[in-house]
Protein backbone atom coordinates (compact mmCIF):
# COMPACT_ATOMS: atom_id res chain seq x y z
CA UNK A 1 0.00 0.00 0.00
CA UNK A 2 1.11 3.61 -1.10
CA UNK A 3 -0.43 6.77 0.29
CA UNK A 4 -0.67 9.61 -2.19
CA UNK A 5 -0.29 13.14 0.34
CA UNK A 6 -0.46 16.85 -0.18
CA UNK A 7 -2.50 17.15 -3.09
CA UNK A 8 -6.27 17.91 -4.00
CA UNK A 9 -7.95 14.83 -4.76
CA UNK A 10 -11.08 14.82 -6.48
CA UNK A 11 -13.94 12.31 -6.56
CA UNK A 12 -17.49 12.49 -8.60
CA UNK A 13 -20.30 12.44 -6.33
CA UNK A 14 -23.41 11.27 -8.24
CA UNK A 15 -25.87 12.48 -5.72
CA UNK A 16 -24.64 16.35 -6.40
CA UNK A 17 -23.08 15.88 -9.63
CA UNK A 18 -19.91 17.77 -8.28
CA UNK A 19 -16.61 16.92 -7.78
CA UNK A 20 -15.41 16.47 -4.20
CA UNK A 21 -12.22 17.19 -2.64
CA UNK A 22 -10.25 15.16 -0.39
CA UNK A 23 -6.78 15.41 1.35
CA UNK A 24 -5.39 11.90 0.38
CA UNK A 25 -5.92 8.91 -1.33
CA UNK A 26 -4.23 4.76 -0.61
CA UNK A 27 -3.42 2.80 -3.56
CA UNK A 28 -3.03 -1.04 -3.11
CA UNK A 29 -2.53 -3.67 -5.17
CA UNK A 30 -3.20 -1.23 -8.32
CA UNK A 31 -6.84 -0.13 -6.33
CA UNK A 32 -7.82 2.88 -4.68
CA UNK A 33 -8.49 1.70 -1.09
CA UNK A 34 -9.60 4.76 0.53
CA UNK A 35 -9.36 8.56 0.54
CA UNK A 36 -8.75 8.99 4.05
CA UNK A 37 -5.07 8.85 5.39
CA UNK A 38 -6.94 7.77 9.17
CA UNK A 39 -7.90 4.58 7.29
CA UNK A 40 -4.13 3.77 6.80
CA UNK A 41 -1.86 2.43 9.20
CA UNK A 42 1.80 3.28 10.27
CA UNK A 43 4.89 2.36 8.55
CA UNK A 44 2.86 2.80 4.79
CA UNK A 45 5.25 4.21 2.28
CA UNK A 46 4.01 8.18 1.92
CA UNK A 47 4.36 10.19 -1.35
CA UNK A 48 4.55 14.33 -1.16
CA UNK A 49 2.92 15.26 -4.26
CA UNK A 50 3.84 18.90 -2.95
CA UNK A 51 0.36 20.29 -3.54
CA UNK A 52 -0.72 19.03 -6.65
CA UNK A 53 -4.29 18.57 -8.16
CA UNK A 54 -5.63 14.76 -8.84
CA UNK A 55 -8.20 13.82 -10.71
CA UNK A 56 -9.30 10.55 -12.65
CA UNK A 57 -7.39 9.68 -15.47
CA UNK A 58 -8.70 11.45 -18.91
CA UNK A 59 -10.05 9.72 -21.74
CA UNK A 60 -10.55 10.72 -25.74
CA UNK A 61 -13.70 9.40 -26.63
CA UNK A 62 -12.81 9.84 -30.44
CA UNK A 63 -9.15 9.83 -31.89
CA UNK A 64 -7.77 7.50 -34.39
CA UNK A 65 -4.15 6.65 -33.45
CA UNK A 66 -2.68 5.46 -36.53
CA UNK A 67 -3.59 9.04 -38.35
CA UNK A 68 -2.61 11.07 -35.04
CA UNK A 69 1.05 9.00 -35.20
CA UNK A 70 0.97 9.64 -39.31
CA UNK A 71 1.03 13.15 -38.93
CA UNK A 72 3.04 13.44 -35.91
CA UNK A 73 5.94 16.17 -36.97
CA UNK A 74 7.26 16.94 -40.89
CA UNK A 75 3.88 15.11 -42.13
CA UNK A 76 1.33 17.72 -40.55
CA UNK A 77 0.47 20.86 -42.47
CA UNK A 78 -1.46 22.31 -39.76
CA UNK A 79 0.75 25.62 -39.03
CA UNK A 80 -0.18 26.58 -42.70
CA UNK A 81 -1.94 29.79 -43.35
CA UNK A 82 -1.93 30.53 -46.35
CA UNK A 83 -1.43 28.87 -49.99
CA UNK A 84 1.96 30.35 -50.59
CA UNK A 85 2.74 28.37 -47.02
CA UNK A 86 1.22 25.36 -48.18
CA UNK A 87 3.42 25.20 -51.54
CA UNK A 88 6.27 25.86 -49.09
CA UNK A 89 4.95 23.15 -46.70
CA UNK A 90 4.09 20.84 -48.90
CA UNK A 91 7.80 19.71 -50.23
CA UNK A 92 9.18 18.95 -46.68
CA UNK A 93 7.43 15.78 -45.89
CA UNK A 94 9.70 12.63 -46.04
CA UNK A 95 8.80 10.12 -48.22
CA UNK A 96 8.25 6.71 -47.53
CA UNK A 97 9.92 4.56 -50.95
CA UNK A 98 7.08 5.02 -53.10
CA UNK A 99 4.92 7.18 -51.47
CA UNK A 100 4.54 10.65 -49.80
CA UNK A 101 1.99 11.25 -47.91
CA UNK A 102 1.09 14.49 -45.53
CA UNK A 103 -1.95 15.99 -44.25
CA UNK A 104 -3.92 18.09 -41.43
CA UNK A 105 -4.11 21.41 -43.90
CA UNK A 106 -7.34 23.70 -43.26
CA UNK A 107 -7.52 25.78 -46.15
CA UNK A 108 -10.79 26.97 -44.61
CA UNK A 109 -8.22 28.99 -42.39
CA UNK A 110 -5.88 30.36 -44.70
CA UNK A 111 -6.03 34.49 -44.83
CA UNK A 112 -5.86 34.87 -48.49
CA UNK A 113 -9.28 32.84 -49.68
CA UNK A 114 -7.57 30.43 -51.66
CA UNK A 115 -8.30 26.36 -51.50
CA UNK A 116 -5.79 23.89 -51.68
CA UNK A 117 -4.58 22.18 -54.85
CA UNK A 118 -2.50 19.44 -56.62
CA UNK A 119 -0.02 21.78 -58.03
CA UNK A 120 2.91 21.51 -55.50
CA UNK A 121 2.27 18.24 -55.46
CA UNK A 122 3.07 18.15 -59.28
CA UNK A 123 6.33 20.51 -58.41
CA UNK A 124 7.98 18.57 -55.74
CA UNK A 125 6.82 14.96 -56.00
CA UNK A 126 5.60 14.26 -59.69
CA UNK A 127 8.08 10.73 -59.73
CA UNK A 128 6.25 9.38 -56.84
CA UNK A 129 2.70 8.92 -55.37
CA UNK A 130 1.75 11.58 -53.35
CA UNK A 131 -1.35 12.32 -51.46
CA UNK A 132 -1.91 15.08 -48.71
CA UNK A 133 -5.43 14.93 -46.79
CA UNK A 134 -7.61 17.72 -45.43
CA UNK A 135 -7.76 17.79 -41.63
CA UNK A 136 -10.98 16.21 -41.04
CA UNK A 137 -10.01 13.82 -43.90
CA UNK A 138 -13.06 13.76 -45.89
CA UNK A 139 -11.15 15.29 -48.83
CA UNK A 140 -7.94 15.05 -49.86
CA UNK A 141 -5.61 15.85 -52.71
CA UNK A 142 -3.54 13.36 -54.91
CA UNK A 143 -0.77 13.89 -58.12
CA UNK A 144 -1.62 12.18 -61.46
CA UNK A 145 1.01 9.65 -60.51
CA UNK A 146 -1.17 8.39 -57.76
CA UNK A 147 -4.11 8.80 -59.44
CA UNK A 148 -3.06 6.17 -62.04
CA UNK A 149 -2.11 3.93 -59.30
CA UNK A 150 -5.47 4.52 -57.85
CA UNK A 151 -6.65 3.24 -61.36
CA UNK A 152 -10.66 4.94 -59.88
CA UNK A 153 -13.51 3.95 -62.29
CA UNK A 154 -14.37 7.27 -63.87
CA UNK A 155 -17.54 7.51 -62.51
CA UNK A 156 -16.49 7.37 -58.74
CA UNK A 157 -18.55 9.54 -56.98
CA UNK A 158 -16.63 12.59 -55.64
CA UNK A 159 -13.70 13.01 -58.53
CA UNK A 160 -13.27 16.85 -58.92
CA UNK A 161 -12.50 17.41 -62.47
CA UNK A 162 -11.75 20.89 -64.48
CA UNK A 163 -14.03 22.59 -67.05
CA UNK A 164 -12.12 20.27 -69.44
CA UNK A 165 -13.29 17.30 -67.78
CA UNK A 166 -9.37 16.34 -66.34
CA UNK A 167 -9.63 15.64 -62.87
CA UNK A 168 -7.91 18.52 -60.86
CA UNK A 169 -6.78 15.64 -58.26
CA UNK A 170 -9.57 16.83 -55.72
CA UNK A 171 -10.84 14.00 -54.01
CA UNK A 172 -14.46 13.91 -52.27
CA UNK A 173 -17.06 11.13 -51.31
CA UNK A 174 -16.33 7.48 -52.10
CA UNK A 175 -13.18 8.64 -54.27
CA UNK A 176 -11.42 10.46 -51.80
CA UNK A 177 -12.09 7.00 -49.07
CA UNK A 178 -11.09 4.67 -51.74
CA UNK A 179 -7.74 6.76 -52.08
CA UNK A 180 -6.94 6.85 -48.62
CA UNK A 181 -7.94 3.27 -47.88
CA UNK A 182 -4.97 2.48 -51.14
CA UNK A 183 -2.83 4.33 -49.21
CA UNK A 184 -3.20 2.84 -45.89
CA UNK A 185 -2.67 -0.54 -47.39
CA UNK A 186 0.56 0.42 -49.21
CA UNK A 187 1.74 1.11 -45.63
CA UNK A 188 3.86 -1.73 -44.35
CA UNK A 189 2.21 -3.20 -41.06
CA UNK A 190 5.23 -1.49 -38.55
CA UNK A 191 4.48 1.81 -39.87
CA UNK A 192 1.29 1.75 -38.91
CA UNK A 193 2.41 0.16 -35.16
CA UNK A 194 4.83 2.67 -34.62
CA UNK A 195 2.41 5.48 -35.53
CA UNK A 196 0.16 4.26 -33.10
CA UNK A 197 2.57 3.55 -30.25
CA UNK A 198 3.68 7.50 -30.95
CA UNK A 199 0.25 8.37 -30.32
CA UNK A 200 -0.11 6.51 -27.32
CA UNK A 201 2.85 8.07 -26.31
CA UNK A 202 1.57 11.50 -26.74
CA UNK A 203 -1.81 10.64 -25.31
CA UNK A 204 -0.56 9.67 -22.01
CA UNK A 205 1.66 12.44 -21.81
CA UNK A 206 -2.06 14.32 -22.25
CA UNK A 207 -3.33 12.35 -19.07
CA UNK A 208 -5.36 10.82 -21.90
CA UNK A 209 -5.39 6.61 -20.50
CA UNK A 210 -8.66 5.97 -21.80
CA UNK A 211 -8.06 6.02 -25.44
CA UNK A 212 -11.50 5.36 -28.10
CA UNK A 213 -9.59 4.04 -31.28
CA UNK A 214 -11.51 4.59 -34.40
CA UNK A 215 -10.34 1.30 -36.66
CA UNK A 216 -11.14 1.48 -40.42
CA UNK A 217 -10.48 -0.35 -43.58
CA UNK A 218 -8.96 -3.18 -42.31
CA UNK A 219 -9.36 -6.80 -43.22
CA UNK A 220 -11.48 -9.53 -40.31
CA UNK A 221 -8.21 -10.76 -39.40
CA UNK A 222 -6.17 -7.27 -39.31
CA UNK A 223 -9.18 -5.92 -36.82
CA UNK A 224 -8.25 -8.70 -34.69
CA UNK A 225 -4.43 -8.43 -35.03
CA UNK A 226 -5.07 -4.59 -33.89
CA UNK A 227 -7.72 -5.38 -30.65
CA UNK A 228 -4.74 -7.48 -29.37
CA UNK A 229 -2.23 -5.48 -30.01
CA UNK A 230 -4.28 -2.52 -28.69
CA UNK A 231 -5.36 -4.11 -25.81
CA UNK A 232 -1.47 -4.83 -24.75
CA UNK A 233 -0.45 -1.11 -25.06
CA UNK A 234 0.66 0.76 -21.85
CA UNK A 235 -2.97 3.24 -22.56
CA UNK A 236 -6.60 1.62 -22.08
CA UNK A 237 -7.81 1.16 -25.61
CA UNK A 238 -11.48 1.01 -26.89
CA UNK A 239 -10.99 -0.26 -30.25
CA UNK A 240 -14.12 1.07 -32.36
CA UNK A 241 -14.07 -0.90 -35.47
CA UNK A 242 -15.81 1.20 -37.37
CA UNK A 243 -17.70 -1.40 -39.54
CA UNK A 244 -21.49 -1.56 -39.74
CA UNK A 245 -21.28 -5.24 -38.81
CA UNK A 246 -22.11 -5.91 -35.07
CA UNK A 247 -21.05 -9.62 -35.69
CA UNK A 248 -17.93 -8.65 -36.03
CA UNK A 249 -17.95 -7.01 -31.73
CA UNK A 250 -19.48 -10.37 -31.18
CA UNK A 251 -16.49 -12.33 -33.14
CA UNK A 252 -13.91 -10.26 -31.34
CA UNK A 253 -15.54 -9.57 -27.53
CA UNK A 254 -15.85 -6.21 -27.84
CA UNK A 255 -19.50 -4.53 -26.62
CA UNK A 256 -19.56 -1.94 -29.60
CA UNK A 257 -19.54 -1.70 -33.00
CA UNK A 258 -19.28 1.29 -34.87
CA UNK A 259 -18.29 4.89 -34.47
CA UNK A 260 -16.84 6.28 -38.21
CA UNK A 261 -19.35 4.44 -39.94
CA UNK A 262 -20.32 7.43 -42.22
CA UNK A 263 -23.63 8.47 -42.16
CA UNK A 264 -22.26 12.00 -44.17
CA UNK A 265 -19.19 13.53 -44.68
CA UNK A 266 -17.89 16.73 -42.73
CA UNK A 267 -18.57 20.69 -43.33
CA UNK A 268 -14.79 21.65 -43.97
CA UNK A 269 -14.94 19.70 -47.01
CA UNK A 270 -18.94 20.63 -47.73
CA UNK A 271 -19.83 16.78 -47.63
CA UNK A 272 -21.64 16.29 -44.16
CA UNK A 273 -25.77 15.93 -45.28
CA UNK A 274 -27.74 19.28 -44.73
CA UNK A 275 -31.23 20.32 -44.64
CA UNK A 276 -30.73 23.31 -46.29
CA UNK A 277 -27.94 24.15 -48.55
CA UNK A 278 -24.33 25.34 -47.68
CA UNK A 279 -23.77 28.97 -48.15
CA UNK A 280 -21.93 30.01 -51.56
CA UNK A 281 -23.93 27.79 -53.70
CA UNK A 282 -21.83 24.74 -52.18
CA UNK A 283 -24.52 21.92 -52.56
CA UNK A 284 -26.06 20.20 -49.26
CA UNK A 285 -23.74 17.60 -48.93
CA UNK A 286 -24.73 13.87 -49.62
CA UNK A 287 -26.06 10.90 -46.74
CA UNK A 288 -23.35 8.32 -46.99
CA UNK A 289 -26.14 4.74 -46.35
CA UNK A 290 -29.67 4.28 -47.27
CA UNK A 291 -32.32 4.21 -44.72
CA UNK A 292 -32.98 0.25 -45.26
CA UNK A 293 -28.99 -0.16 -44.72
CA UNK A 294 -29.14 2.07 -41.46
CA UNK A 295 -31.99 0.10 -40.09
CA UNK A 296 -30.43 -3.58 -40.60
CA UNK A 297 -27.21 -2.44 -39.10
CA UNK A 298 -29.32 -0.66 -36.26
CA UNK A 299 -31.38 -3.80 -35.75
CA UNK A 300 -28.61 -6.49 -36.20
CA UNK A 301 -26.55 -4.42 -32.97
CA UNK A 302 -29.80 -4.33 -30.81
CA UNK A 303 -30.83 -7.76 -31.36
CA UNK A 304 -27.22 -8.92 -30.79
CA UNK A 305 -26.97 -6.40 -27.77
CA UNK A 306 -24.08 -4.36 -28.91
CA UNK A 307 -23.45 -0.53 -28.85
CA UNK A 308 -23.73 0.53 -32.80
CA UNK A 309 -22.31 4.01 -33.34
CA UNK A 310 -22.40 6.57 -36.59
CA UNK A 311 -20.62 9.49 -37.75
CA UNK A 312 -23.04 12.07 -38.27
CA UNK A 313 -22.83 15.79 -38.46
CA UNK A 314 -24.96 17.60 -40.52
CA UNK A 315 -28.83 17.85 -39.66
CA UNK A 316 -30.00 15.76 -42.15
CA UNK A 317 -27.67 12.64 -41.50
CA UNK A 318 -28.61 13.11 -37.70
CA UNK A 319 -32.20 13.30 -38.69
CA UNK A 320 -31.66 9.82 -40.65
CA UNK A 321 -30.19 8.47 -36.95
CA UNK A 322 -32.71 9.50 -35.15
CA UNK A 323 -35.48 8.49 -37.08
CA UNK A 324 -34.37 5.22 -37.67
CA UNK A 325 -33.48 4.67 -33.77
CA UNK A 326 -36.98 5.43 -33.61
CA UNK A 327 -38.25 2.93 -35.44
CA UNK A 328 -35.40 -0.21 -33.94
CA UNK A 329 -36.03 1.08 -30.08
CA UNK A 330 -39.61 2.30 -30.54
CA UNK A 331 -38.78 5.57 -28.58
CA UNK A 332 -37.29 4.02 -25.60
CA UNK A 333 -34.03 2.61 -24.57
CA UNK A 334 -32.17 -0.93 -25.29
CA UNK A 335 -34.12 -3.39 -24.16
CA UNK A 336 -30.76 -5.16 -23.98
CA UNK A 337 -28.72 -2.65 -22.27
CA UNK A 338 -27.13 -1.51 -25.27
CA UNK A 339 -25.43 2.11 -24.84
CA UNK A 340 -26.04 3.34 -28.78
CA UNK A 341 -23.96 5.96 -29.53
CA UNK A 342 -23.70 9.27 -31.97
CA UNK A 343 -20.25 10.86 -32.65
CA UNK A 344 -19.52 14.24 -33.65
CA UNK A 345 -23.20 15.55 -33.59
CA UNK A 346 -22.49 19.06 -34.64
CA UNK A 347 -26.11 20.17 -36.30
CA UNK A 348 -28.64 18.96 -33.87
CA UNK A 349 -31.45 20.62 -33.21
CA UNK A 350 -33.75 20.50 -29.58
CA UNK A 351 -35.83 17.63 -30.86
CA UNK A 352 -32.72 15.39 -31.74
CA UNK A 353 -31.09 16.29 -28.30
CA UNK A 354 -34.58 15.20 -26.34
CA UNK A 355 -34.98 11.95 -28.63
CA UNK A 356 -31.34 10.94 -28.17
CA UNK A 357 -31.95 11.99 -24.19
CA UNK A 358 -35.49 9.78 -24.31
CA UNK A 359 -33.93 6.80 -25.74
CA UNK A 360 -30.46 6.78 -23.69
CA UNK A 361 -27.84 7.40 -26.81
CA UNK A 362 -24.67 8.17 -25.72
CA UNK A 363 -23.44 11.62 -27.55
CA UNK A 364 -19.73 11.39 -28.35
CA UNK A 365 -18.71 14.98 -29.01
CA UNK A 366 -15.37 17.39 -29.93
CA UNK A 367 -15.82 20.71 -27.81
CA UNK A 368 -12.38 21.50 -29.89
CA UNK A 369 -14.43 21.66 -32.83
CA UNK A 370 -16.12 24.91 -31.55
CA UNK A 371 -12.66 26.57 -30.08
CA UNK A 372 -11.55 25.73 -33.77
CA UNK A 373 -14.11 26.65 -35.87
CA UNK A 374 -16.99 28.53 -34.29
CA UNK A 375 -14.90 31.95 -34.21
CA UNK A 376 -16.79 34.76 -35.70
CA UNK A 377 -15.84 34.87 -39.27
CA UNK A 378 -14.53 31.69 -38.89
CA UNK A 379 -15.47 27.90 -40.76
CA UNK A 380 -18.47 27.79 -39.48
CA UNK A 381 -19.80 30.63 -40.51
CA UNK A 382 -18.44 30.31 -44.09
CA UNK A 383 -20.12 27.14 -44.74
CA UNK A 384 -23.15 27.80 -42.69
CA UNK A 385 -23.86 31.37 -42.45
CA UNK A 386 -24.20 33.21 -38.61
CA UNK A 387 -27.62 31.98 -37.79
CA UNK A 388 -26.75 28.16 -38.36
CA UNK A 389 -24.06 28.54 -36.65
CA UNK A 390 -25.00 29.58 -33.30
CA UNK A 391 -26.76 25.99 -32.70
CA UNK A 392 -23.68 24.33 -33.58
CA UNK A 393 -22.70 22.10 -30.63
CA UNK A 394 -24.98 22.85 -28.01
CA UNK A 395 -23.29 21.50 -25.12
CA UNK A 396 -25.18 23.08 -21.95
CA UNK A 397 -28.66 21.95 -23.73
CA UNK A 398 -27.43 18.42 -23.92
CA UNK A 399 -26.58 18.16 -20.58
CA UNK A 400 -29.42 19.53 -19.57
CA UNK A 401 -31.24 17.25 -21.71
CA UNK A 402 -29.95 13.92 -19.62
CA UNK A 403 -28.34 12.59 -22.17
CA UNK A 404 -24.76 11.45 -21.64
CA UNK A 405 -22.39 13.63 -23.25
CA UNK A 406 -18.91 12.70 -23.36
CA UNK A 407 -15.52 14.39 -24.60
CA UNK A 408 -13.02 13.62 -27.06
CA UNK A 409 -10.56 15.77 -30.04
CA UNK A 410 -11.45 13.21 -33.05
CA UNK A 411 -6.95 13.81 -33.30
CA UNK A 412 -5.66 14.38 -35.44
CA UNK A 413 -8.15 16.69 -36.56
CA UNK A 414 -8.13 18.56 -33.44
CA UNK A 415 -5.40 18.17 -30.76
CA UNK A 416 -4.77 14.76 -28.25
CA UNK A 417 -5.30 16.83 -25.36
CA UNK A 418 -8.35 16.77 -22.93
CA UNK A 419 -7.31 19.50 -21.12
CA UNK A 420 -8.05 22.05 -24.52
CA UNK A 421 -11.42 20.00 -24.59
CA UNK A 422 -12.07 20.99 -21.78
CA UNK A 423 -11.26 24.68 -21.73
CA UNK A 424 -12.77 24.50 -25.46
CA UNK A 425 -16.33 23.28 -22.68
CA UNK A 426 -16.21 26.77 -21.04
CA UNK A 427 -15.61 29.08 -23.51
CA UNK A 428 -18.09 28.20 -26.28
CA UNK A 429 -18.68 30.65 -28.84
CA UNK A 430 -22.50 30.91 -27.44
CA UNK A 431 -22.22 31.70 -23.62
CA UNK A 432 -25.74 29.52 -23.14
CA UNK A 433 -23.63 26.62 -24.24
CA UNK A 434 -20.90 26.83 -21.99
CA UNK A 435 -20.36 24.34 -19.46
CA UNK A 436 -19.13 24.58 -15.84
CA UNK A 437 -15.69 23.43 -15.18
CA UNK A 438 -17.48 20.12 -13.26
CA UNK A 439 -19.13 19.67 -15.83
CA UNK A 440 -16.36 19.68 -18.61
CA UNK A 441 -14.36 17.56 -16.02
CA UNK A 442 -17.29 14.67 -16.63
CA UNK A 443 -17.35 14.19 -20.09
CA UNK A 444 -14.07 13.23 -20.19
CA UNK A 445 -13.80 10.72 -16.95
CA UNK A 446 -16.94 9.46 -15.44
CA UNK A 447 -19.30 9.67 -18.39
CA UNK A 448 -16.27 8.23 -20.59
CA UNK A 449 -16.14 5.54 -18.62
CA UNK A 450 -19.81 4.47 -18.47
CA UNK A 451 -19.53 4.46 -22.31
CA UNK A 452 -17.10 2.89 -22.58
CA UNK A 453 -18.86 -0.28 -19.84
CA UNK A 454 -16.10 0.72 -17.75
CA UNK A 455 -17.48 2.45 -14.94
CA UNK A 456 -17.43 -0.48 -12.31
CA UNK A 457 -13.56 -0.11 -13.35
CA UNK A 458 -12.41 3.46 -13.44
CA UNK A 459 -13.02 6.74 -14.19
CA UNK A 460 -13.00 8.44 -10.55
CA UNK A 461 -11.51 8.71 -7.34
CA UNK A 462 -13.76 6.05 -5.97
CA UNK A 463 -12.35 3.12 -3.47
CA UNK A 464 -12.54 -0.07 -5.16
CA UNK A 465 -11.69 1.37 -8.80
CA UNK A 466 -8.73 0.97 -10.95
CA UNK A 467 -5.88 4.02 -9.57
CA UNK A 468 -5.94 5.67 -13.03
CA UNK A 469 -4.90 8.82 -12.13
CA UNK A 470 -3.75 12.35 -13.33
CA UNK A 471 -1.76 14.72 -11.46
CA UNK A 472 -1.89 18.44 -12.52
CA UNK A 473 0.29 21.16 -11.29
CA UNK A 474 -2.46 23.18 -10.88
CA UNK A 475 -6.29 23.51 -9.86
CA UNK A 476 -9.23 23.83 -12.91
CA UNK A 477 -12.12 22.93 -9.87
CA UNK A 478 -10.60 25.89 -8.04
CA UNK A 479 -10.12 28.85 -10.53
CA UNK A 480 -6.95 27.68 -12.60
CA UNK A 481 -7.99 27.40 -16.66
CA UNK A 482 -7.86 24.08 -17.99
CA UNK A 483 -5.75 25.07 -20.88
CA UNK A 484 -2.94 26.59 -18.13
CA UNK A 485 -2.88 22.92 -16.00
CA UNK A 486 0.47 20.90 -17.16
CA UNK A 487 0.34 17.21 -16.98
CA UNK A 488 3.30 16.33 -14.06
CA UNK A 489 2.05 12.66 -13.50
CA UNK A 490 -0.04 9.99 -15.61
CA UNK A 491 -0.67 6.59 -13.34
CA UNK A 492 -2.25 3.54 -14.92
CA UNK A 493 -3.37 0.75 -11.90
CA UNK A 494 -1.23 2.72 -9.20
CA UNK A 495 1.80 2.78 -11.71
CA UNK A 496 3.53 5.88 -13.18
CA UNK A 497 3.24 5.64 -17.34
CA UNK A 498 4.43 9.18 -17.67
CA UNK A 499 6.17 11.45 -15.36
CA UNK A 500 7.34 14.95 -16.89
CA UNK A 501 10.23 15.22 -14.68
CA UNK A 502 11.48 11.74 -16.16
CA UNK A 503 10.50 13.45 -19.69
CA UNK A 504 12.63 16.44 -19.53
CA UNK A 505 15.60 14.41 -18.27
CA UNK A 506 15.40 12.36 -21.39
Amino acid sequence: MILLANARFYRFDGTSDRWQRHAALAIEDGVIRSLDARDVGAGIERIDLEGATVLPAFADCHVHLDGTGYFAGDRSLSAVRSYAQYADAVARPPRDGPLLYAGQYDDGLWADGRAADALPLERYHAAVRAMVVRIDSHSCIVNRNALAWLALDPGTNGIERDPEGAPTGRLFFDANWRAQAAFMAAFPAAMRADAEARAIGLAVSRGALHLHAQLLGLSRDAYAQEVKRLHASRAKVHPKICEPDAQLAVELGLPYIGGDVFLDGSLGSCTAALCEPYAGERGRGALRMSDDALLGYFAQAEALGVAAGVHAIGDAAIEQCIRTWERVLAGKPSQRGARHFIEHFEMASDEHIDACARMGIYLSMQPQFDATWGNHDGMYDDRLGTSRKRRMNALARIVRSGAVLCGGDDSPVCPLDPLAGMQACLDHHEPEQRLTAHEALALYTVNAARFGYAETQTGNLEPGLAADLVVLDRDPLDGARFADCTVRQTWRDGNVVFDSNESRAS
